[in-house]
């Protein structure tokens, strides 16, 4: 097949979970594949750029309009958010450049996806009958702007007619593409309300982790490299997050409640949730030690060593891509319920609400490390079983090349 795949931002390198998601799914489809991702980045306006993240995926950058590019600089100073994607809907006029690269690849394409749907209403509309449309939902798009859009510092008019560009931009997505994905049963029911769509239209699609075998570092290694980093004796927790609004929410939540928990080992920060902190956050009794952006070798390095993840998630949609990593790993989850959404079951992480529920989750944890090794020794099973990103793609194009045919539950990743 010849697969197209839109997107509103470039996908390397993958720093937040919509570029892991790109960057791990379509590397994952069979070689036998031809694809293209074809993002409108309003940053690039000095000239067209092409690179491949494996032979068969290429990303192709056609230059953008300077005066998009102009343009949201100018909305963010009107409203002090980051709108690229929602201005792609209506106020961009995309450049002659993107425009001539799209009909290009519709001109010979057999699949066309549109993962968020802020290109999807005009690409779809263009796509030949033959072409095979997907809008691959990564998130309900109306209710993560409904909550980002009313924290911006314009008018509630100009706000609010932003997120009504939202809604309609993703009625249509839903409504013109022949089939849909959602990341999570609760996402799939959410736009088939919304939108008036029959669920046997929409498959799931989870997020997934690249799930290693067996543990990243025997425990020695492990104890070796925590003494070296001269934390031998401290309870060591990690974050891995980029510094997307809701993760940065989340971490200062977080934070608090293991303040008030009475933790007072060390936090590893990983990605770019370490550039998030801001001054005037309250001081903690736990050292925070930040990495920042880091390789895979050193972040998966880094995971081995941990003792336990804290996952609190207060806001956004879809799942969350840090949640299969610490699956994937092995790593011991303490978890609200939100933050785990798109899973089953909880024999696996413990659950908990409150500061209170994670001070008894960290005594716990310590003081039976075999049964709490068990207890993430199965979160790392289902992680593989259900959420492994070559399953995950396998099943995905399976589906693709049936025309999905399948039931939303026999299109999962195969366990």
């Amino acid at each position: 097949m010849k697969i197209t795949v839109l997107s509103t931002f470039d996908v390397w390198p993958a720093i937040d979970g919509g570029q892991m998601r790109y960057c791990s799914i379509w590397t994952k489809f069979s070689n036998s594949n031809a694809i293209t991702i074809l993002p409108y980045e309003f940053r690039n306006t000095a000239q067209e750029r092409r690179y491949h993240l494996a032979p068969h995926v290429e990303v192709w950058l056609p230059k953008a309009a300077a005066g998009d590019a102009r343009h949201f600089h100018h909305m963010m100073e009107v409203s002090g958010l980051w709108m690229h994607d929602v201005l792609c809907i209506a106020d961009y006029t995309l450049s002659p450049e993107y425009l001539c690269a799209l009909h290009s690849q519709l001109a010979d394409c057999d699949v066309l996806v549109a993962a968020h749907p802020y290109l999807a209403a005009m690409a779809f509309a263009l796509a030949p009958a033959r072409v095979l449309t997907v809008y691959e939902s990564y998130n309900v798009e109306y209710d993560i702007k409904a909550q980002y859009l009313s924290t911006g510092s314009a008018s509630r008019n100009l706000m609010g007619r932003y997120l009504r560009q939202v809604e309609q931009v993703e009625r249509l997505a839903v409504q013109r593409a022949n089939h849909v994905t959602a990341v999570s049963e609760a996402d799939r029911q959410r736009l088939a309300a919304l939108y008036g769509l029959p669920t046997r239209k929409i498959s799931l699609v989870p997020n997934g982790v690249n799930a290693p075998q067996a543990p990243s570092l025997p425990a020695a290694a492990a104890a070796q490299l925590r003494a070296e980093m001269g934390l031998g004796g401290a309870v060591i927790g990690i974050i891995v997050a980029s510094s997307h609004a809701p993760n940065v929410e989340s971490y200062r939540r977080t934070r608090l409640m293991l303040q008030e928990a009475g933790f007072t080992g060390t936090i590893l920060l990983v990605g770019n949730i370490a550039t998030a902190l801001q001054p005037d956050w309250p001081d903690i009794g736990f050292e925070e030690r930040v990495f920042g952006f880091v390789s895979d070798a050193l972040k998966i390095t880094l995971l081995a060593c941990a003792d336990f993840a804290p996952h609190f998630i207060f806001d956004g949609a879809g799942t969350n891509l840090k949640l299969f990593e610490y699956m994937g790993h092995g790593v011991p989850i303490i978890a609200n319920g939100f933050g785990v959404r798109g899973t089953e079951g909880d024999d696996w992480y413990w659950p908990t609400e409150d500061a209170a529920g994670l001070r008894r989750a960290l005594a716990d944890i310590a003081a039976h490390p075999l049964q709490a090794r068990a207890r993430a020794e199965r979160g790392r099973a289902i992680a593989r079983a259900r959420f492994d990103w070559a399953a995950i793609a396998t099943g995905f194009e399976a589906a693709m090349r049936q025309g999905f045919p399948l039931s939303p539950t026999e299109a999962e990743a195969p366990a």
